[in-house]
């Protein structure tokens, strides 16, 4: 499930994004650049994933890692969201 990152050119192997990198790919779809991930970023996010229902695990994402219920992920959140991500298995451990 997911997208994969190629190790190597050469032998084609691909794994999931780590933690790490599943981090740097929210903030990318951070488009508006204010620090928040809103339901569409993280619907946009979760469909570069690869996720077959990007709208639901952004709704999801969303519910898991909003402990403020302002709607939106900040950066105190993002690790929570980030462990949501992993759990519904678009990750390998680093």
């Amino acid at each position: 499930m997911g997208r994969a990152i190629v190790l190597d050119s050469l032998d084609h192997k691909t794994l999931p994004p780590t933690e790490d990198q599943l981090r740097q790919i929210f903030k990318k779809y951070d488009t508006n650049n204010d620090n928040l991930l809103c339901g569409e970023e993280l619907k946009k996010a979760f469909d570069y994933l690869g996720s077959i229902i990007p709208g639901i695990r952004a709704k999801r994402g969303l519910h898991h890692a909003d402990a403020n219920k302002d709607g939106f992920v900040n950066e105190r959140e993002m690790d929570e969201l980030v462990k949501y991500a992993v759990r519904a298995g678009f990750s390998v451990k680093a």
